[in-house]
């Protein structure tokens, strides 16, 4: 299963999706914020980060997209509708609305965590002797 690092402010929630996570075979890491979170980047491997699109008053849009652009594989979640002004540049790659089932969640991880798919190698033959 998955290392997760889980970023979410409200402690209730964090705790609820931890502890869904943990039943789900999952090795759970928690933060409140984007220093925290961060503090856990710098300090220990994780497979997928789970963030809260809105970390009070930080972005974890932000969050997202730094973690994606170090290779880690990040899941958004969020309660808010994007504006259409917004247009879909503002929207991370893997975004998960609430309120969610935890069979959508887990169908997320999954797909985040599948390797990409290999290349093609093209088949060849031998005409040894």
């Amino acid at each position: 299963m998955a290392r997760i690092l889980l970023a979410e402010p409200d402690p209730a929630i964090r705790e609820f999706i931890a502890g869904i996570l943990a039943e789900f075979g999952h090795d759970v890491m928690t933060s409140a914020n984007t220093i925290e979170a961060g503090v856990w980047i710098a300090t220990s491997p994780f497979d997928v980060l789970i963030t809260d699109l809105m970390l009070r008053s930080e972005q974890g849009v932000d969050l997202s997209r730094d973690c994606a652009a170090l290779g880690i594989r990040t899941i958004t979640l969020t309660g808010r509708e994007y504006l259409a002004d917004q247009g879909d540049a503002a929207l991370p790659l893997s975004l998960l609305e609430k309120p969610f089932r935890f069979s959508d969640l887990q169908r997320v991880l999954d797909a985040v965590q599948a390797p990409p798919p290999a290349a093609s190698i093209p088949h060849q033959t031998s005409n040894a002797a």
